[in-house]
């Protein structure tokens, strides 16, 4: 059960937050590769975890494509693992986030994993997606979602609901997120997001339901066409056995050209 927390924990909080396909597709438009790098902590009673990653990201007419490398280390256990991750064009107004990743020895990380979400965009700056993910823990994961976002101005919110479902557990959350690009592009906004998540453990006599919830807000700003930086700052709650807050830090720096 303590497993199936932290999933949903980590990827309501952590991979709701990919980059949007409108915005990758204004930075194609006037670059051709980005490498990024960063690092953070996450602060609990259980302990302390930090994290890190590494991008290279190469643009072309046909969408984007990375390789990316991540390490986890918690409860005295470090994970590696490697990623490829695309975001292809489809159709008029369509994108896709194609991503597989795989740890070579996995204790915090699934072995391998892969998701698959399409973007629409539709008239009246309306934006509507749909995402499976599946992680090859012991137990295998599968997440299921849907999102609706809506453009105006200088705004853009999306509204996301997902569902989770193990072989003895299953859960749900949701996640509202509003943007606010200050400078009109999509190298300069200021974002926060909040959500909420429930999880059933059936292989106990257990009645009422585990829930969670985070709130954050993360700061994307260029310094000029090449260097960027992106900070992100999480709290996280917990109502179960284990129940906690976790608050979290990530920092960030880009260079495209």
């Amino acid at each position: 059960m303590f497993l199936f927390r932290l999933i949903v924990s980590f990827y309501l909080v952590c991979f709701a937050s990919h980059s949007l396909a409108q915005d990758l597709e204004q930075i194609s438009k006037i670059n051709t590769w980005s490498v990024s790098m960063g690092s953070g902590s996450t602060n609990a009673a259980a302990g302390k975890a930090n994290d890190s990653y590494l991008t290279l990201r190469r643009y072309t007419d046909l969408g984007s494509i990375a390789i990316e490398r991540i390490q986890l280390k918690r409860f005295g256990s470090i994970d590696t693992a490697l990623a490829v991750d695309a975001y292809p064009r489809l159709w008029t107004g369509a994108y896709a986030n194609i991503r597989y990743q795989s740890a070579s020895s996995p204790d915090l990380y699934p072995k391998h994993s892969w998701r698959a979400e399409v973007y629409q965009n539709i008239s009246g700056g309306w934006e509507l997606a749909a995402s499976h993910d599946h992680l090859g823990f012991i137990s295998e994961v599968t997440i299921d979602g849907i999102a609706v976002g809506y453009y105006w101005g200088n705004f853009y919110a999306r509204l996301r609901h997902q569902r989770v479902i193990s072989n003895a557990s299953s859960g749900s959350g949701d996640r509202l997120m509003v943007r606010y690009y200050y400078e009109g592009d999509a190298d300069h906004y200021v974002e926060f997001n909040a959500s909420k998540g429930r999880s059933d453990d059936f292989s106990t006599a257990q009645i009422a339901g585990n829930r969670s919830d985070s709130k954050g807000v993360t700061w994307y700003h260029f310094l000029n066409r090449n260097w960027g930086l992106k900070i992100s700052a999480n709290q996280a709650n917990d109502t179960s056995a284990y129940g906690q807050k976790e608050r979290s830090m990530v920092a960030g720096l880009s260079y495209r050209w």
